[in-house]
């Protein structure tokens, strides 16, 4: 009896479950060491996160993307890290010219002329986009359970509330939806489509791809150039940066760039978004109360043992007035809380509320970037706690010293580097 895999996710739970087994089954008995789960574990977060663990997006201040010659004729403009696009060159170059000698299967749909139809999602339209459905849905949620503020501080009330309910599953600031699942591994720039199929067919990633007569050939291929292919989206070809403990075949390409390591890699072609994100949440805090205040309403009062109604105007605020009636703390407070709510933390409430209070008195002692900076190291790479700032400054020394030796390939990368 032939073995059965999902068509799409229109099927029973039970049946889903063993057929995606059956998928699951297949791969794990490929011996390639570049067939990788990006599902599991840390390499979820491969190119999305630095070496501390810490949100990061391509850089284009110091490194531009480039556009692929080699693209499906629907696709316009698509485009990923430079050194991706010049090892991908490369790659399809010698499926055309193994083709040309028989060495592999000319007429294979995908594994014989090699062409783009996905790359690189510029990650700040992605999370315009999910911010605008996110403020969308909290404001249906106001609207819908007649939830009336008068001022601003009303609003934080109900919105803290309903983020450290909803917060750990759908990311409410940026770098918390960098390190979501709805942040593809697209917007790492290091990951390239080569197929438009649909990733819940498991039918058509065994007939497409792992039966193709290509199949070995590609995946070698593939390794040779410094690329790892998705185990579970084997049209995905993800660019390996590692250096260590074996060097990938791609920093030939990244040398190319005067990028000879995975530390310099990480820092020439990417930026962590904390600092920058902070400076439009205190705007986003106020646009969504602009959204969620109604022009006026009535509510009831008591008044010489008579129920009256009252007209109740809601406070509206200019960008200075907003900022001048909230202290910096104040938003650095509420962005910590948040930031809390949405990662898995171990921390104690009363670590949090010293760990709070400890970045802020950074804040106030060196600068606002230097307390995102801190904040972030530490929550998303959490060490054990003790609770004052020379305890935070001297985990982050080790981590500049886990750093360092990473990069002299004295210790491997844990997450996937």
């Amino acid at each position: 009896m032939p073995i059965s895999y999902t068509k799409d996710n229109n099927e029973g739970t039970i049946q889903l479950f063993r057929k995606r087994l059956n998928y699951k089954v297949e791969l794990a008995r490929a011996s390639y060491n570049n067939l990788v789960n990006f599902n599991f574990g840390e390499k979820f977060l491969f190119g999305r996160v630095n070496r501390s663990f810490v949100p990061m997006v391509v850089s284009e201040t110091f490194i531009s993307t480039k556009s692929f010659k080699l693209t499906n004729s629907a696709a316009q403009n698509i485009s990923a890290l430079p050194y991706v696009v010049d090892a991908f060159s490369d790659l399809a170059q010698q499926f055309k010219k193994c083709a040309l000698l028989g060495k592999i299967d000319p007429k294979d749909s995908y594994l014989s002329n090699l062409k783009v139809y996905r790359a690189y999602q510029d990650p700040r339209k992605l999370y315009i986009d999910h911010r605008r459905m996110y403020f969308n849905e909290i404001e249906k949620g106001f609207r819908e359970n007649n939830i009336r503020v008068k001022n601003f501080d009303e609003f934080i009330q109900y919105l803290m509330f309903i983020l450290e309910k909803g917060a750990p599953t759908t990311p409410f600031t940026k770098p918390a939806f960098i390190k979501s699942r709805v942040c593809p591994i697209l917007a790492s720039g290091l990951a390239v489509e080569i197929a438009d199929l649909d990733a819940s067919s498991d039918q058509e990633k065994i007939n497409q791809f792992v039966n193709s007569r290509n199949w070995d050939f590609y995946v070698n291929a593939c390794a040779s150039y410094g690329f790892m292919v998705d185990r579970f989206v084997p049209w995905r070809l993800v660019a390996d940066i590692g250096d260590s403990p074996t060097r990938s075949p791609m920093l030939d390409y990244t040398e190319k760039y005067n990028l000879t390591t995975t530390s310099k890699i990480i820092d020439s072609s990417y930026k962590t978004i904390q600092f920058d994100y902070y400076k439009m949440f205190k705007f986003d805090l106020l646009s969504l109360y602009n959204r969620i205040k109604l022009r006026h309403f009535l509510e009831t009062e008591e008044c010489d043992g008579s129920t009256i109604l009252k007209r109740v105007v809601p406070d509206s605020y200019t960008r200075p007035s907003f900022l001048a009636r909230y202290s910096e703390q104040y938003f650095l407070k509420l962005y910590f809380k948040i930031r809390f709510f949405e990662e898995e933390s171990q921390f104690t409430e009363n670590q949090m509320d010293i760990m709070i209070d400890d970045c802020i008195e950074i804040y106030l002692q060196a600068d606002l970037r230097r307390s995102l900076s801190i904040f972030e190291k530490i929550l998303n790479k959490p060490f054990d706690y003790r609770g004052s700032v020379s305890y935070i400054i001297e985990h982050l020394k080790a981590l500049k010293d886990a750093e360092f030796a990473e990069s002299e390939g004295t210790t491997g990368a844990s997450s996937g580097y």
